[in-house]
C-alpha cells in the first residue's frame, strides 16, 4: 500500500493529541458549524478508504469520537469542565460506535463519508468484468 509523508503526518499528529479541539484543529468556542467543517475536511483526510497509512483507522476513530463529543451539548460541557478543572477521565466520555454514528448522522456527518464510500464501491461494481451467469440460468 502506498502513501505519501503527509498522510503520515496527519495520522500522527490525531494520534498524538489528546486534546479534541486540537485533534480538529478549531478554538474552544467553535460552533457546531467549525465543527462540522473540522470533521468533514479530516474524515477525507484519514478515512481508510482515503489514506493507507498504518494507524489510519485509529486517527479516523479518533476524529469522529472527538467530533461526537463536542458536538453533543451534554458531552461537551462535560468536556470542557475536565479540561479546565480535571477530575474526569475521558473514558467516562466513551461512547459506542452506535452513538457516534447517532450523533454524527444527527449532524449530517456520518452519511457524508459513507454515502462516498458507498459511491465508489457501486463505481467499482459496475466497472468490474461480469462473469458469465448464462450457465446458471435454465
Amino acid at each position: 500500500m502506498s502513501y505519501t509523508e503527509k498522510n503520515v503526518a496527519i495520522v500522527n499528529k490525531i494520534l498524538e493529541t489528546t486534546n479534541y479541539y486540537e485533534i480538529l484543529n478549531i478554538p474552544q468556542n467553535a460552533t457546531n458549524k467549525d465543527i462540522k467543517a473540522a470533521h468533514r475536511q479530516l474524515a477525507l483526510q484519514v478515512h481508510p478508504d482515503k489514506n493507507n497509512c498504518p494507524n489510519a483507522k485509529k486517527a479516523f476513530q479518533n476524529v469522529r469520537i472527538a467530533t461526537a463529543i463536542l458536538l453533543d451539548e451534554e458531552k461537551r460541557k462535560q468536556y470542557d469542565r475536565s479540561l479546565k478543572f480535571g477530575g474526569l477521565k475521558l473514558d467516562q466520555l466513551n461512547l459506542s460506535d452506535d452513538a457516534i454514528d447517532a450523533i454524527l448522522m444527527g449532524a449530517g456527518l456520518a452519511s457524508f463519508v459513507g454515502i462516498a464510500a458507498g459511491l465508489w464501491a457501486l463505481y467499482g461494481w459496475i466497472k468490474s468484468p461480469k462473469k458469465d451467469e448464462s450457465k446458471y440460468t435454465r
